[in-house]
């Protein structure tokens, strides 16, 4: 049962990863289309705020222990999401 929590953890950040770059892409796209772009920070900050509070209440059902397995597999694979998508931008640009 641990281990399906851990591949759910990691299925799941990974997943709110991608939904988080489409939602930072989309709102960059936005305000430049707009020209308004001094309140971009803003939305994506809150916009931030929000994915951290999806995530908390996802899984709240898990241990409220930091250093569970399952919330730190959910961790390394946002960050990794994210940052592979750096690296591909980074490369894609060049």
């Amino acid at each position: 049962m641990k281990g399906l929590k851990i591949i759910y953890s990691a299925i799941l950040h990974g997943f709110l990863g991608y939904v988080w770059i489409i939602f930072i892409l989309h709102m960059l796209e936005l305000f430049n289309k707009s020209g308004k772009s001094s309140f971009v920070g803003c939305f994506i900050a809150i916009g931030t705020l929000l994915f951290l509070d999806l995530t908390t209440r996802v899984f709240e059902s898990f241990d409220r222990d930091k250093k569970h397995p399952a919330r730190i597999a959910g961790y390394a694979s946002f960050g990794l999401v994210i940052f592979s998508y750096l690296i591909y931008i980074n490369q894609s640009s060049n």
